[in-house]
């Protein structure tokens, strides 16, 4: 993957250097293009030692290629990170007047802007006009994230996590399709469940999956919200996240938001067993002894609650996979099942299967989570897509 990498005059520009080591860090080749507002706040050399190639600022300069014609034959795609009023101003406008707005007009494949500015300057109706602008032109926008802003205000501006951004620009390279404001509901990580006010029973979940499906259905254009238990990941402070630790706590916080979605995945990894009684007051002794009980089944009680969002289920199984995967897919009334292995858990990848209600199953071997997460949203897609023409 070549990424072409556009820097702006923002504060947030010094996070581009980021960007550009964890991109190198998965493999791609970053070649960026400073405009001179840009070299107040990141230098031309930090760019190169970290990209490893030569870093473009003057438009006219006598070297071998013109520079904006050769860059654009050469990537796959433009970033434009982080984008200023000013670049998202000219690029509306079909202003070439630099090499990086030059390049924004040559340019044939899919175009990132990812803006950062004060959250006046972004609710400003000519930036949103100019913003709209490019959406409609086919230009792409990952919109800035609420939060601390370097005027010391609180609001909309500022640059979005690294994390997403990376995993926007693979989402476009990919070549995903989009998800048009279809709305998920997500469960993720794991529950505990209190044995005395210090002690727990619980699992070795991450949240991982949950991560990557968050990630990528907020990458292809859905609306995203996740109820999450306890994890060991981090989650970007950019998502719609309710964050729970119980089985009852999650399950309270899935009920609550089943009517708006279109789709409910439940990745969460909810505890199997919990403790017959909870003690009010820490155990002490040298043996304890526990009486377990089965836990309640999150999925089973949410779709029983005769609303019709699309259901997609996990089942981790060690032995009996297909067996068990349909035994759950009919009692939990699921429209499909990922089944995986214990080997998955706190893993990056994972040998998944795909069961479907119609009996399809689909191999995938072994494939990493976000793989997977975009694997499970283009099926929704098509389910969706199919129970509309039914209703029509």
């Amino acid at each position: 993957m070549n990424v072409a990498l556009g820097i702006t005059g923002s504060i947030a520009a010094y996070k581009s250097l980021a960007l550009i080591r964890l991109l190198r860090k998965n493999g791609a080749e970053v070649k960026v293009v400073l405009t001179k507002s840009a070299l107040h706040f990141v230098t031309a050399m930090s760019c190169q030692t970290l990209s490893a190639n030569e870093v473009y600022i003057d438009q006219f300069v006598l070297t071998k290629g013109i520079k904006h014609l050769t860059l654009s034959s050469w990537a796959d795609v433009l970033v434009v990170a982080p984008a200023t009023a000013n670049i998202i101003g000219k690029a509306a406008c079909g202003i070439g007047d630099d090499l990086l707005s030059t390049t924004l007009l040559s340019f044939q494949k899919p175009i990132l802007f990812v803006p950062a500015m004060d959250s006046g300057m972004w609710v400003n109706k000519i930036v949103q006009e100019n913003v709209s602008r490019l959406c409609k032109a086919g230009f792409h926008i990952l919109e800035p994230s609420c939060g601390a802003l370097a005027s010391g205000k609180i609001g909309k501006g500022r640059l979005p996590s690294i994390a997403i951004i990376h995993k926007k620009i693979l989402a476009l390279c990919q070549g995903y399709k989009f998800l048009n404001n279809m709305r998920f509901l997500v469960s993720g990580g794991r529950t505990e469940e209190d044995i005395d006010p210090v002690r727990v029973i619980t699992n070795r979940s991450s949240g991982r999956m949950a991560r990557e499906l968050l990630y990528a259905i907020t990458c292809r254009g859905g609306i995203a919200k996740g109820v999450i238990g306890e994890v060991t990941v981090d989650f970007p402070e950019d998502m719609d996240i309710i964050y729970t630790r119980t089985s009852d706590e999650m399950l309270k916080g899935l009920k609550a938001h089943m009517n708006w979605c279109d789709c409910l995945i439940m990745a969460a990894a909810v505890g199997d067993y919990r403790p017959k009684t909870k003690k009010t007051k820490k155990i002490h002794g040298s043996e304890l002894s526990l009486r377990l009980e089965k836990n309640q089944d999150l999925l089973k009680k949410l779709t029983s609650m005769k609303l019709s969002p699309l259901v997609v289920g996990f089942s981790l199984e060690d032995s009996l996979h297909l067996a068990r995967g349909k035994t759950k897919l009919i009692s939990k009334k699921c429209d499909m099942i990922i089944l995986n292995s214990s080997s998955a858990v706190a893993s990056e990848t994972t040998h998944a299967k795909m069961l479907k209600n119609n009996g399809e199953v689909v191999s995938f071997g072994k494939i990493t989570k976000w793989q997977l997460a975009n694997t499970i949203l283009d099926e929704c897609i098509k389910a969706l897509s199919k129970r509309r023409k039914k209703r029509k």
